[in-house]
């Protein structure tokens, strides 16, 4: 189901922000004009990705430093703990008419 997440001009490039969408909390970034969405809770002990900081493409968490690609989702480091974590799940974002759509 694809639901309206806001304007284009409400994602600033460079910067990540958390939006709700049907009691899920998911992480949206402004990579170069292209919008990405992964869930926002890390899959280590459910902080908040929004609350970490973004290099390139890569958000970190803040609360162990796991690190996660946002344009997949994928796993790039696991925490300062050690511990083997999972992926996050990426979902796709549209951008049409300067709204912009994310299917969940």
């Amino acid at each position: 189901m694809e639901v309206k997440i806001g304007k284009l001009s409400d994602f600033t490039e460079g910067k990540m922000q958390k939006v709700i969408v049907n009691g899920k909390d998911l992480l949206v970034v402004n990579i170069g004009g292209t919008i990405y969405s992964i869930d926002d809770l890390c899959t280590h002990e459910e902080c908040s990705l929004a609350d970490g900081f973004i290099r390139g493409e890569v958000v970190t968490c803040p609360c162990h430093l796991a690190q996660f690609n946002v344009k997949t989702g994928k796993k790039v480091a696991n925490p300062a703990t050690g511990v083997n974590i999972a992926d996050e799940s990426s979902f796709k974002v549209k951008v049409e008419n300067n709204e912009v759509f994310v299917e969940v």
